[in-house]
């Protein structure tokens, strides 16, 4: 049977741990336990949960407003020291509404009324892969989401990427193995330890470069075979 997925999400360390253990307990796989809104808007464009458990009083974002910017959300369980927001929770089509301190016997219930068919339409749909065709990227403490067609490079700066696109440069905060695992493998290639590029924006490679627009990208010599195979793969095509 395939398990429940849930993302967490709640300022108060102690109480994503309370629902961490509960999850455990009922046999339910969480993918991800978030601090703030923020964190939980990349976790939903990289993965799918189930169902989230949402916390209404964080800062920035509330939870309520969170849940009101997803076009798409996921089943919806809110735990909240507050009894106030109730009726706007079931306005947005909550399943629950669960008030801390959250008993496991409560939880189990605010399962239950999750029923089978959210599991059910997950493992119908897992034969499809889903097409990506942008993400987003934390810069300057905001996610901007990014067009995969307009990117023409990537290049490391340690902890930060500089992001060359079609449009300007951007600077997020992440690593290039990160990203390497985030992008569609058939569209991107590593090249060099430092550079991260779209197959289809080669104009040409000579030597140990390839050229993208004016700019002339290094090879690394750990890369290079793996470009080969990649570039001969394309010209077959």
């Amino acid at each position: 049977m395939i398990p429940l997925r849930a993302l967490i999400i709640d300022d108060e360390p102690m109480a994503r741990e309370l629902i961490e253990n509960h999850c455990k307990s009922a046999g339910i796989a969480v993918i991800a336990s978030c601090k703030n809104a923020v964190d939980a808007f990349q976790i939903l464009h990289e993965q799918e949960p189930d169902v989230m458990f949402l916390d209404i009083q964080m800062p920035g974002i509330t939870g309520l407003n969170f849940l009101r910017s997803l076009k798409s959300p996921p089943k919806v369980i809110f735990t909240t020291a507050y009894q106030e927001h109730a009726v706007v929770a079931f306005e947005l089509e909550a399943v629950d509404y669960l008030v801390k301190p959250i008993t496991y016997e409560r939880f189990m219930k605010a399962v239950q009324r999750l029923g089978t068919g959210v599991v059910e339409a997950r493992a119908a749909a897992l034969p499809i892969a889903p097409v990506i065709t942008s993400i987003f990227l934390k810069v300057n403490r905001r996610l901007v989401q990014v067009e995969l067609a307009d990117i023409l490079f990537f290049e490391s700066l340690g902890d930060y990427v500089k992001v060359f696109t079609t449009t300007g440069v951007l600077v997020c905060y992440s690593t290039l193995n990160k990203l390497t695992a985030l992008l569609p493998e058939e569209q991107f290639q590593r090249v060099h330890r430092s550079y991260l590029i779209p197959l289809k924006r080669i104009r040409f490679m000579e030597g140990n470069f390839v050229k993208i627009g004016d700019t002339d990208i290094p090879i690394g010599q750990t890369y290079k075979d793996s470009l080969n195979k990649r570039l001969n793969l394309k010209s077959d095509d």
